[in-house]
């Protein structure tokens, strides 16, 4: 699980690392945290009722959160392609994204459903169902289909219309999210890949971004000198932060519980409430960093590595960084 630690060090290091970003988002940078860390304090003195709600929330949530990243994805891929996203198009890709997270929602709640799609024991955190009806999860199985039709067939107006056929990365991120929330909900070794396949998403895009936002803000000439050494220390800072956040920090924790409040808990329980903290934490932050304003930077999200190591007519007025 260690692969995707750093994905979290790098949300946080893209709000936090300068005041101009936290001046932007002041209540999702300062206030929020706090609102977190009242809801673990009250997880270590109800491990029956605020820790599980606190579990529910971070395992609702995570779901809706890999699908906002794989339509966020495949939007930045069909502006590429040159592929029209308008009214209907977003509607229906929208709804096949997120019908695929509700329906394996729906599924692990129902009463019959199989155990595949529980938080893994190991966390030590008890884990509660709703009890819903399968029915539910048929309905949503039903609307995610007639949204899959109604997407493809705009496709395919489209590439009679533009008498050409769509780039298959486009479609790669709404069929891998299909193959993670469905069949894959059945794998237990999905807990692993679902994750660090985010993780690696979140981590490019990340890494692109940085490059090409301090690119602009200091004026710096694209080289690979540039991009190898500011790849380092963007993944050193992340790599050290992730491991803190992690390991360093939880650890600390139940030390401190233990000795100090005398609150004797597994250290598992300890890692699960501080893992559901991070990443409760991680979605706020989430949705507001991509949407920082900074005049001097355009379209970082369009980046291509090209742009990053080789000068070109439009960027020689750049001039040199240091």
């Amino acid at each position: 699980m260690g692969s995707i630690f750093p994905h979290f060090a790098a949300t946080n290091y893209r709000l936090y690392h300068n005041k101009e970003n936290i001046r932007q988002y002041p209540i999702t940078a300062l206030v929020i945290p706090w609102v977190i860390l009242a809801g673990m304090i009250g997880s270590f003195y109800s491990p029956n009722y605020i820790a599980v709600t606190f579990l529910m929330i971070f395992l609702y949530w995570s779901p809706y959160h890999f699908s906002g990243q794989t339509l966020g994805i495949t939007l930045i891929y069909a502006r590429r392609a040159g592929f029209f996203v308008g009214k209907w198009e977003r509607f229906t890709l929208s709804n096949l994204i997120y019908s695929s997270f509700l329906y394996m929602t729906a599924r692990g709640e129902a009463i019959t459903a199989a155990s595949d799609l529980i938080l893994p024991p190991e966390y030590s955190i008890e884990r509660y169902r709703l009890g819903l009806p399968m029915w539910i999860s048929n309905i949503i199985l039903a609307w995610l289909i007639i949204n899959a039709v109604g997407f493809v067939s705009l496709i395919i107006k489209w590439c009679q219309e533009q008498r050409r056929t769509l780039p298959l990365i486009v479609l790669l991120p709404v069929v891998t999210q299909l193959v993670w929330f469905i069949p894959g909900s059945y794998i237990k070794s999905f807990y692993l890949f679902v994750p660090m396949f985010h993780s690696l998403q979140y981590l490019l895009i990340a890494w692109s971004l940085q490059l090409k936002e301090k690119m602009d803000l200091r004026k710096i000439t694209p080289s690979v000198n540039y991009v190898v050494k500011e790849s380092i220390r963007w993944g050193a800072i992340n790599l050290v932060l992730g491991a803190m956040l992690f390991t360093w920090i939880p650890i600390a924790m139940h030390f401190i519980l233990k000795e100090v409040f005398d609150l004797d808990y597994p250290y598992l329980f300890v890692l699960g409430i501080m893992i559901a903290g991070v990443q409760i934490h991680h979605f706020f932050v989430d949705g507001v960093i991509w949407k920082l304003k900074k005049k001097t930077v355009s379209s970082p999200l369009m980046v291509n590595l090209d742009d990053l190591i080789h000068v070109h007519p439009s960027s020689l007025a750049l001039g040199k960084g240091a």
